[in-house]
């Protein structure tokens, strides 16, 4: 598989954005469209995309485009009203605070931004968001949502949170009935988690993404192969490809998606095992079917 026929990024950023972004919301369709995917969601840290979404997909015929909704401060956090909202209106993932995240903000010393992207515009100081209560329990407002999601064909994704509260929120949701629960980015350093944790969750019914950005020399994270090793131990079947990409400073996302398939295949992945990740685990996880 050395073209992206069929590929679907299911975690892609573009412009109009707080951090700057190498395409905007059209450029990324049309491009995407161009090499021959099925399929890309947008994500943007401070607002949903399913609108913008709506918009492109009226412009850009030919691709499906989807939006989703990170639950930071800048939606009011851990915000059952928006998560109904944007779920009604067709996100395809909710995902749990980012640049919001405790997790994320003890890990860039109390900034919601990056030290490897910065903000293009003001940040309010935030106090960070947890999905825990002090005794260790999801905290209720967690669990609504949990319910709103449950039963939609929408995915509850884990954002930046710690693994501890990947494990927890994972483990909760899957009991409670959530049928599509993604582990994001686990082998990025923001809130990179073992191998065996990972195994654990995908025990539990969760994919996990195996993403471009951990490769990427500001980013860096994991080695191409020990990426690939950590996947043949998961299994195939549960891994998602994705680039993350955006950022002003890398390839346009397409360009990456290319790269990435690249260093798989180099590493010894066959161009089925390749495919499986890119094109039928994403399309069985936001319902393309």
């Amino acid at each position: 598989m050395n073209d992206l026929k069929g590929a679907i990024d299911i975690h892609v950023h573009s412009s109009p954005s707080i951090f700057p972004r190498s395409v905007n919301d059209l450029e990324l369709a049309e491009q995407a469209k161009q090499a021959g995917m099925r399929a890309i969601v947008l994500k943007a840290h401070e607002e949903s995309t399913v609108s913008r979404a709506k918009l492109v997909s009226k412009v850009v015929e030919g691709i499906e485009v989807y939006g989703s909704l990170v639950l930071n401060e800048y939606v009011g956090g851990l915000n059952p009203y928006a998560v109904d909202m944007a779920i009604q209106q067709g996100a395809k993932l909710i995902w749990m605070p980012t640049g919001s995240a405790k997790h994320h903000l003890d890990h860039y010393g109390g900034k919601s931004d990056y030290k490897e992207q910065k903000s293009t515009i003001r940040l309010l100081p935030q106090k960070g968001i947890t999905i825990l209560s002090e005794d260790g329990e999801l905290l209720p407002v967690v669990y609504d949502i949990i319910d709103l999601i449950k039963g939609t064909g929408a995915v509850l994704a884990t954002g930046h949170l710690s693994p501890l509260e990947t494990r927890k929120l994972v483990e909760v949701a899957t009991k409670r009935g959530v049928e599509k629960v993604l582990v994001a980015h686990p082998d990025l350093k923001i809130n990179k988690m073992d191998l065996s944790l990972q195994i654990e969750l995908v025990k539990m019914g969760a994919y996990v993404e195996k993403s471009m950005l951990t490769l990427m020399p500001l980013w860096k994270s994991i080695e191409p192969d020990e990426l690939v090793r950590g996947i043949r131990q998961i299994g195939i079947e549960k891994c998602i490809l994705q680039t993350d990409f955006g950022q002003a400073n890398h390839p346009v996302p397409t360009e990456g998606y290319n790269q990435f398939i690249q260093i798989l295949l180099e590493q010894g992945m066959t161009e089925k095992e390749v495919e499986q990740m890119a094109c039928f685990n994403p399309a069985e996880l936001i319902g393309l079917t």
